[in-house]
């Protein structure tokens, strides 16, 4: 199996995403220079991806995983301008970097993984017709229609 084919089947995205992102937050936490929210919110995007890989057929799960990356890369980014070691732990940084390089391609991923699952990263919920939602009051009295006949 090559890596197009791979990226291109829909559940074998989310599980390359995961084992890439753990492998490199485990290597950039190899040493002390970041803070410990960097492990937090990168535990958390794992979980989520965990998630979506066990629920094939949720779109919430993906759809998480996608707002959670998108804040990890503004984490990330502020982590590592603002944590950077001056000397030492050059391979961790490099990690991280490599990290942060990635998730741009990963929200590509994972928003096809979406949009392959019925999703969308919209935030509003989706209305059409006159009645917003499902709810069928059953308190409210319903019209009858009785046809009249025209001579």
């Amino acid at each position: 199996m090559d890596v197009q084919s791979a990226i291109n089947t829909p559940h074998t995205r989310v599980k390359l995403i995961a084992l890439i992102h753990t492998c490199l937050i485990a290597a950039a936490l190899n040493s002390y220079w970041l803070p410990a929210a960097y492990q937090f919110y990168n535990i958390i995007f794992i979980i989520t991806l965990f998630w979506a890989i066990h629920s094939r057929q949720s779109s919430d799960a993906v759809q998480i995983a996608c707002f959670i990356n998108v804040i990890g890369f503004l984490l990330d980014l502020f982590g590592i301008i603002l944590y950077f070691p001056s000397k030492g732990a050059i391979l961790s940084a490099v990690f991280a970097i490599f990290n942060l390089a990635l998730r741009p391609f990963t929200l590509l991923l994972l928003h096809r993984e979406l949009t392959d699952r019925g999703g969308s990263l919209s935030l509003a919920t989706e209305t059409t017709g006159n009645n917003p939602s499902n709810y069928e009051d059953i308190d409210q009295q319903h019209q009858v229609f009785t046809p009249t006949i025209l001579s």
